[in-house]
């Protein structure tokens, strides 16, 4: 599906998505699907072309490290991490971040969307956004109360057969935690197989799964390498879209609605160059103000993480995959039959503990890598390719902080990013959560199944499993889960960003539909939640314009 600006320039449109990421697709795909009479433009900053690294599962650390695929954005120092900066990988192709990501599918746990609810989230409580994950989905477990099996994308269980798998949950179970067969069910707490989006050995993202079937239908067209530069408001309504293709600048036009699904990051940013957002900062960078929104790039939210690395006695791990000398043979079972190592995520076990037995929700997102991560951050190198050793690494990351960060822009240049302010552990219960989650995994390795397979911990290494020794280290190395939400947030306050049909307050006709709106960050990975958000703003625009029941 090739760019036509200038056609598109023409003749107008019913519906402009703004953002071809995980919910931009599902919205662009649902409404080609659902309204096939409309018109519907996609609009996204990245590339169309989707190369092999972004559809083999096991070179999903390669895909997410091309600099043209990636927003490559970086935070403002943190004072809590001291004063470090870091980087935040989002995607920048068709797709979004689903088609680098680690094609983790995890949803959360059914209470943290009742607390959505509690928060003025009308319609958004588990019971209600259950029907839209089960929509998404094709389940190799097939249908039931909690799961779809007809839906556009495959979800199943990661089959990575390495004896460090079995041996981590073995040690779960044995420190006393739960080993489950879903943590899609109901409850999200426990440990067990990680559910992942692939199907016969490829990634299924939002743009294979969604956008890819309406080339067929002709309504949708992709206008990939454009870069949208500001809504156009006139007398209080979203009309149309002003965007930058190949240093060219022109204005396209919704006769409908403009749906704004640029992510956590860019969503507040082009809201704010289109003059909503806090006003005393959009005239300092001499920006008209169409709204004042205070909150429009506040309560952001991600998910701090700190590595646990530990080298391997024995060949338990999949560094017997990731060496010179067995790429060869791994890549030509893959090209024969899409299988082996290849073809699942290299993220196969993990979980969700409380920081606090008190706590009634998990507060902890637990990941297990079969291999020594070297690095973080983004900035693929050669040598990341290869561990030098059997190891492996156990990701502990805190799942609902308590701390809010903030974007705020930059200048008025639409192709300048933004600045972060991440605020990590500003409200300092969430350092000394994650470190007493970063104790309880450290006493789990010593647990036999998995202690005899390990020869050291490298990371952090010769320091007491002490709550104040773990919080420094935490300090000194603690990173991000890439997992950021909360900027354009949903509610039914005056405050709020967009209301809970995700409508933005104050303008007609534009609605945003990404992880901005969660009001709340989830413990839990934000691909597909955010998947479900587009599913279920599709049938809310699609109701609007007069097809379907009222979405529950």
């Amino acid at each position: 599906m090739r760019s036509r600006i200038g056609s598109a320039a023409a003749k107008g449109w019913d519906y402009i998505v703004v953002g071809a990421g995980a919910a931009g697709c599902v919205i662009a795909g649902r409404l080609s699907q659902t309204l096939p009479d409309a018109r519907i433009a996609l609009v996204e900053a990245g590339g169309e072309r989707l190369g092999l690294t972004t559809r083999i599962p096991g070179t999903a650390f390669i895909a997410s490290s091309f600099p043209r695929r990636n927003w490559n954005f970086e935070t403002e120092p943190v004072p809590a991490l001291n004063g470090r900066r870091l980087s935040w990988f989002q995607g920048r192709i068709l797709g979004g971040s689903s088609s680098i990501n680690g094609m983790l599918y995890l949803r959360g746990h059914s209470l943290e969307y009742d607390q959505w609810a509690q928060l003025g989230c009308h319609g958004w409580s588990s019971d209600q956004v259950l029907p839209y994950f089960r929509k998404a989905e094709a389940n190799t477990r097939g249908a039931n109360e909690w799961h779809g099996d007809s839906g556009p994308i495959t979800v199943k269980p990661s089959r990575l057969d390495l004896p460090i798998c079995e041996a981590f949950l073995a040690a779960a179970a044995a420190a006393g935690f739960s080993v489950v067969d879903d943590l899609n069910a109901d409850v999200a707490e426990g440990f067990g197989r990680i559910d992942t989006n692939i199907a016969n050995g490829r990634r299924v993202s939002t743009a294979l799964a969604y956008v890819q079937p309406a080339r067929r239908r002709g309504n949708l067209e992709l206008q990939s390498d454009t870069v949208a530069a500001r809504i156009v408001i006139e007398r209080g309504h979203a009309r149309g879209v002003e965007i930058l293709n190949n240093g060219v600048r022109k204005t396209i036009w919704a006769e409908r609605e403009i749906i704004l699904c640029g992510g956590t990051i860019n969503s507040p940013q082009l809201l704010m160059l289109s003059g909503i957002g806090p006003a005393g900062h959009l005239s300092s960078l001499g920006i008209p103000v169409a709204v004042d929104a205070p909150e429009v790039g506040r309560n952001l939210q991600n998910h701090p993480s700190y590595a646990l690395r530990f080298a391997c006695s024995k060949p338990v791990t999949a560094y017997k995959y990731l060496n010179p000398r067995a790429a060869l043979g791994i890549g030509l079972r893959y090209a024969l039959s899409r299988g082996g190592s290849l073809g699942e995520s290299y993220v196969a076990t993990g979980g969700f503990m409380r920081s606090d037995p008190a706590l009634a929700v998990s507060d902890t997102i637990v990941v297990m890598v079969p291999a020594l991560v070297t690095r973080g951050g983004v900035g693929f190198r050669l040598a990341d390719l290869f561990p030098e050793r059997h190891g492996f690494t156990v990701m502990v990351g805190s799942g609902r902080p308590l701390s809010r960060g903030w974007v705020l822009l930059q200048n008025s240049d639409p192709t300048a990013h933004p600045r972060i302010f991440p605020e990590y552990f500003s409200a300092p219960e969430d350092l000394r959560a994650l470190a007493r989650s970063v104790c309880r995994m450290r006493d789990m390795m010593c647990e036999r199944a998995v202690r005899d397979l390990i020869e050291a911990e490298l990371t952090p290494g010769p320091i007491p499993n002490e709550q104040s020794a773990v919080e420094e280290d935490i300090r000194a190395r603690a990173a991000t889960f890439f997992h950021p939400s909360g900027t354009c947030r949903m509610g039914s306050d005056p405050t709020a960003v967009v209301d809970p049909r995700l409508r933005v307050i104050g303008i007609e006709g534009l609605r945003v539909a990404d992880a901005s709106i969660m009001p709340a960050a989830l413990n839990a990975c934000t691909h597909a939640p955010t998947i479900m958000i587009g599913e279920k703003a599709a049938a809310m625009i699609a109701q609007a314009a007069g097809y379907g029941a009222p979405p529950k």
